[in-house]
């Protein structure tokens, strides 16, 4: 990893008693001897309420790198991911994450309905292993809101490379998403992951073979 020449500060609150907290203390001080964090300010939550107030933090650990805030038991890529995004002032994927892991999908949407190109973020947040558990939570809700329309079975290319990732998470999102463009076109891809090594991949991807079957029937009975 290239480590940025102005790397950013990181805030993070902990707890006496909270069990996450040592794991994230240590990466974090692993990140500043690196070099990749300049600076890292630690607060215990409980001396201190009233940093936590300030910070508008409700649990821990609590971190804030950058503009970026994580919360709970984090991996180390996360964190770097932010760092690498910090470095980047007008990052539309770091904009999109923070929107997202706070629950603003709608913003998200509101931008994606006015720039169709802007789904290439999603899919980057999307491939990216270090993206958070409420991040992709929300990347669900925009597919959702997007299925079956013209855009998202646009991404049927790019979603049919993440059907390749070594991550069985992203591969078990892809298929699912790809279940969703309701397009004859995603059937091979999807029928080709039936036999994958890993049982949920194999059961999402049953499950998407099903959703597109239905569709092609629904289709079928119209046209005729």
């Amino acid at each position: 990893m290239t480590v940025p020449h102005t790397p950013p500060d990181a805030i993070m609150l902990l707890g006496t008693h909270c069990p996450h907290c040592p794991g994230v203390l240590k990466q974090l001080t692993d990140l500043v001897k690196s070099g990749e964090l300049g600076r890292l300010q630690i607060t215990n939550m409980e001396q201190h309420p009233e940093e936590a107030r300030s910070l508008g933090a409700r649990s821990v650990p609590w971190v804030k790198i950058g503009t970026y805030v994580l919360t709970g038991a984090q991996d180390i890529e996360a964190f770097r991911q932010r760092i690498q995004w910090s470095a980047r002032d007008s990052s539309r994927a770091g904009e999109f994450d923070f929107l997202l892991s706070n629950g603003k999908v709608s913003k998200v949407i509101e931008q994606l309905q006015r720039d169709n190109s802007a789904i290439s973020v999603i899919l980057e947040l999307l491939g990216d292993p270090a993206t958070v558990l409420s991040t992709r939570i929300g990347i669900g809700v925009i597919m959702e809101e997007f299925a079956a329309t013209p855009l998202l079975q646009q991404q049927i290319p790019a979603l049919t490379q993440l059907t390749e990732h070594n991550d069985p998470r992203i591969r078990a999102d892809a298929l699912h998403y790809l279940g969703l463009t309701q397009s004859k076109q995603a059937i091979p891809v999807v029928q080709h992951r039936l036999d994958d090594e890993d049982a949920e991949v194999r059961e999402v991807a049953a499950e998407s073979l099903q959703a597109l079957s239905t569709a092609q029937t629904l289709e079928d009975n119209h046209d005729g």
